[in-house]
């Protein structure tokens, strides 16, 4: 209980310095298009792709399973 209690203690204390921190942090906005379309691309590319793999291996599993009958 006692080192659940100082890690709360000490976790709303980063958050206190956080806090005093006063300079505004501002996101850079200038990225990269590019990259980030290719980014997108490959991610739709791998979800895809696993979906088409879970989806061929069940049709195998059905037909093993008939051929097995």
């Amino acid at each position: 209980m006692i080192r659940l209690l100082s890690g709360i203690f000490l976790c709303f204390m980063s958050l206190l310095a956080y806090a005093l921190d006063e300079t505004p942090k501002i996101p850079a906005t200038s990225a990269d298009p590019t990259a980030m379309i290719v980014t997108v691309f490959l991610l739709v590319g791998v979800i895809a792709g696993f979906i088409v793999y879970i989806w061929r291996n069940e049709q195998k599993r059905k037909q093993q399973e008939t051929a097995g009958k």
